[in-house]
């Protein structure tokens, strides 16, 4: 299964002009395991956010079709409960006093009672899954951010990605040329 997600400009250019930045950096460190749209997964070898923090620092700035290249750490089918679990077991690795924020891009399902699967509303994931944080929530300003993205991995297979990330993880990488930086590592 993936272990990072790198996000770029829509259009078969910018993929092989991304798919080849990637190469170049990583070598064989990494490998595309399948692509739509503009979202690349890639497996990679050792820890993703080293990873991740590394392309951030070799592309931030421009010259890149690479928006975001954002560390998976836990990579379940998208039902809420499965989510749960894995949050509950990342979210211990938040110091008592750190603040964080839940994001979720796609929709989670859930099972009713007769075993119809059931497209939950994001905000009603959300809520659901803070209640397994036993942290301060701060929705602009987070120490750390849970990030959850829906992506098929095959034709019509969705999966959910799931991160416990520091907010300058997810950052555009256009934007690391007006911060002038790109953030220290992970678990700083």
């Amino acid at each position: 299964m993936f272990n990072l997600i790198v996000i770029h400009e829509p259009g078969p250019d910018n993929w092989r002009w991304a798919r080849n930045q990637l190469r170049q950096i990583l070598g064989t460190e990494g490998k595309i395991l399948t692509s739509y749209q503009s979202v690349m997964l890639y497996l990679v070898e050792g820890d993703p956010h080293r990873v991740a923090s590394k392309l951030r620092e070799s592309l931030g700035g421009g010259g890149t079709p690479i928006i975001r290249v954002i560390p998976v750490d836990y990579v379940v089918d998208p039902y809420l409960d499965e989510v749960i679990e894995v949050v509950k077991s990342i979210a211990t690795k938040i110091p008592q006093n750190e603040s964080f924020r839940i994001t979720l891009q796609g929709h989670l399902m859930s099972v009713d009672s007769e075993g119809r699967k059931i497209i939950m509303h994001s905000i009603d994931s959300i809520r659901e899954i803070a209640k397994y944080i036993d942290r301060p929530v701060n929705l602009e300003n987070p120490d750390w951010v849970v990030f959850i993205k829906i992506v098929k991995v095959m034709r019509g297979k969705r999966v959910a990605a799931v991160s416990l990330l520091k907010p300058h993880e997810l950052i555009n990488l256009r934007d690391l040329t007006q911060a002038g930086e790109v953030g220290g590592e992970a678990g700083e």
